[in-house]
Parts: C-alpha cells; structure tokens; sequence
C-alpha cells in the first residue's frame, strides 16, 4: 500500500513539472491610452552679467485602437541685460498605426522657429515606416525612415526641397526611478544634398515620487549649409522639472 502511494505521487508531481514548465509568460501590460507631461526651467543670474534662460514645453500622446498620436512643443529664450539673444519654438505632431508587432506607419509634421539660428519657419511633412529593432523590458529602440517635403523660410532667401529622413528612439530604464533617452534625426535635402540636417535629444529622466521628475536634456540641430552669417550648430541645455500624467 505504501509503495503504490508513493508511485502514485511521484506520477501526479511529474506530470505537474510539464504543466508548470509549459506555462505561458505573463502579457506585458499594454501601454497607456493616454499620457503627457509638462515642463519648465527658469534660470535669474544678477551682478555683472545678468541673464535670464527660460524653457517650458509639454507632450501628450494617446493611444485610440490601432493608432497612437504624439504631440508635443518646446520653448527656449534666453536673455542677457535685458535684451533676447536667443529663442525657438519647436513643435512635432505624428500619427502611426500600426501594421504588426514589429512595423508600423507613420505620418508626420515638424515645425520650427529660431530666428537667432537663421529659420524664420520651417516646416516639414513626411510620412515612413517605423520599426520596432529591440523591445525590452529594459531597452527599447526604434527606427524610422521617411519621404517628406521641407519648406523653410530664411532672412534673405527660402529653401524648398522634396526630403528623405532616417531617425531612432532610444530609451534605457536605468533603476526603477531613472531613465535615459536618445532621439537622433537625419535629414537629407534632395534639391541640394550640401544642406543635409541633423538633430538629436538626449535626455535624463530622475524621478521624485509618481507625478514629478527631473529631466536634464542636451538638444544639438545642425544645418550643413546655413544662412550666411549664422553658424552651422546650434545647443540647447536644460535642466527642467517635469509633471507627468497617465490614463489607462
């Protein structure tokens, strides 16, 4: 009797290792329908050279179904003994839907406003194909490519041109509090390939509790063929406190 309740033990243990072992992997949770976030940086120096640097912007980005849509603003002035010798304004809207787990297309607009660099207004349309090149809990990276039409108007002359753009977006979850993000873009001109563009984020996110954080960002654009008399670089670098929103 012992013996055959020990074999019959063993049997119900084994054929339980299977099951166990066989069992599928949690669903990752689905992101947010909705989720933005808003920030501003403020720097006052006084004395012998006093300056004022001002940034403010926000995001938002809600997911109806297959589509997700991203918009988002910055702002950037800064002032030195009371006269402006810098200010931007860059805005993106971009619609995508997705295609599979991997792929999905995409439809874009950029803008931007800086007089000090030498753009009056630039605009930029494209549409392309993004892909999603790793998708971890830790790393994320996508990559994109796009056909667009870019319209910028400069001091003394404008430049208009059919384009082709190449991009990513890397995000790196550090801790369970930090994160590291880099967006690089590429943009080549076909109306005159010596004015290609490249412009790229990269940003510190620090978490302070569920809503606030601490972002410090480094934003270079760079214009192969600027205006005369404006240089091809442009920096912006921040140091901004960041209130961030999410709606399941």
């Amino acid at each position: 009797m012992r013996r055959t309740t020990v074999v019959l033990a063993a049997l119900l243990v084994y054929g339980a290792l299977p099951a166990h072992a066989q069992a599928p992997a949690p669903a990752p949770e689905p992101p947010p329908s909705v989720e933005g976030s808003a920030q501003f940086s403020f720097l006052d120096t006084r004395g012998n050279a006093p300056t004022q640097s001002l940034g403010t912007g926000g995001d938002l980005t809600w997911r109806p179904g297959p589509w997700a849509h991203h918009a988002k603003a910055v702002f950037a002035q800064n002032q030195t003994d009371g006269e402006t010798s810098a200010r931007s304004l860059a805005a993106l809207f971009r619609s995508a839907r997705t295609i599979n787990t991997r792929l999905s297309g995409y439809l874009q607009y950029d803008y931007l406003h800086d007089v000090f660099a030498g753009v009056n207004q630039r605009h930029i349309i494209e549409g392309g194909v993004s892909a999603k090149a790793v998708d971890r809990e830790r790393q994320k990276l996508r990559v994109d490519g796009g056909i667009g039409y870019l319209n910028e108007q400069r001091p003394d002359d404008a430049l208009q041109s059919a384009t082709l753009s190449a991009g990513a977006l890397y995000r790196l979850l550090i801790s369970k509090t930090a994160d590291f993000q880099y967006e690089p873009r590429y943009l080549l001109t076909l109306a005159d390939t010596g004015a290609w563009k490249f412009d790229q984020l990269a940003a510190l996110n620090v978490a302070i509790n569920a809503v606030f954080s601490l972002k410090a960002s480094h934003t270079i654009r760079y214009s192969a063929d600027p205006p005369a008399g404006f240089e091809k670089t442009d920096t912006i670098m921040a140091v901004s406190l960041v209130a961030k929103i999410k709606r399941p």
